[in-house]
């Protein structure tokens, strides 16, 4: 037999089909995620996919256990059917654990313009905890395990510590930067306090919107797709805005080069008054019959402004 297989792969145009390539990182499916990380960097998008296809055939095979444990213990009884539901709720804290190693794949396969889509729609029709409440004791016992797991609820509860620890956090940068830009800001006697407010506030904000990001990413959410979704509506709301928009920046050049001040008598887009309020969108004058004209600092900031001396 060995010679006529030795002859076979020798003849011209017979080939003999090659094993194919074997994952290199489900060897030990405990392995930590930071390892398994370090492990995929060197392989390429189609290495990925084997590796990717791999874990999921392992995650295939956790939750036939865990149905196979599910229906027997539907028509079992008393100790067995217990044991049984704690046999499924430990194969659930495993597949919890089989999953984040997954997870770390699909990321390395998504970084190098694979597509993962396919494996995420199965990771979530298989993920999570089914209660049916018609069958009480099976219902407490797989929550009251799943309360208990490290993969359950404890690591959501550290999570959604963190969490909040983390808001709580920025919370005080934010608190501190405030009252160093507060402090910084002051000293700039030229600046006025309407503009000194605003980038106050705005630095406030986008502190507490960054720390509102990473607490999310420790509640374990993807916050790629909640980024590109707020870019998304960034834009659209900029687009609608844009007059708003115009106005916002042209006050904001306003009241940082101060070509006029309140009380001062103007002529700004035609108009002359004197200038009674400021803000960041908009001038309000008041003209000589004692009307009240609003002006949109988009249209003063692109014109000719005058100011008029003060009569002796």
């Amino acid at each position: 037999m060995s010679t006529l297989l030795i002859a076979a792969t020798s003849l011209p145009g017979i080939a003999v089909a090659a094993d194919p390539p074997a994952p290199v990182s489900t060897g030990d499916v405990k392995v930590a995620a930071d390892d398994l990380d370090l492990l995929l960097k060197p392989l390429t998008k189609a290495e990925l996919v084997i590796e990717a296809d791999a874990w999921q055939k392992i995650l295939q095979e956790k939750v036939r256990e865990i149905s196979a444990a599910e229906i027997a213990a539907g028509k079992a009884e008393g100790e067995a059917r217990t044991k049984l539901l704690e046999q499924a709720a430990a194969g659930r804290e495993a597949r919890t654990a089989i999953i984040d190693r997954l997870n770390v794949v699909l990321a390395a396969l998504r970084a190098k313009g694979g597509k993962s889509d396919d494996y995420d729609t199965y990771r979530d029709a298989v993920s999570g905890l089914t209660v049916k409440l018609t069958d009480a004791g099976a219902a407490w016992t797989g929550v009251s395990h799943w309360l208990q797991s490290p993969e359950g609820g404890i690591r959501y509860g550290r999570n959604v510590l963190m969490f909040l620890a983390t808001l709580v956090v920025f919370r005080v940068i934010s608190g501190l930067l405030r009252g160093v830009a507060r402090r910084a800001l002051g000293a700039m006697k030229q600046m006025s306090n309407l503009l000194r407010d605003f980038m106050i506030n705005a630095l406030h904000k986008i502190v507490m919107f960054v720390g509102f990001v990473v607490a999310l990413s420790m509640l374990e959410v993807n916050i790629g797709p909640f980024l590109a979704a707020m870019g998304a509506a960034g834009f659209v709301i900029g687009f609608a805005l844009q007059g708003t928009l115009s106005n916002f920046a042209a006050g904001i050049m306003i009241l940082l080069y101060r070509p006029y001040d309140l009380s001062n008598t103007v002529t700004i887009a035609g108009q002359k008054g004197k200038v009674s309020a400021m803000s960041l969108v908009s001038t309000v004058l008041k003209n000589s019959d004692g009307n009240t004209v609003t002006i949109p600092n988009s249209a003063i900031w692109g014109g000719t402004i005058t100011v008029h001396a003060e009569a002796a």
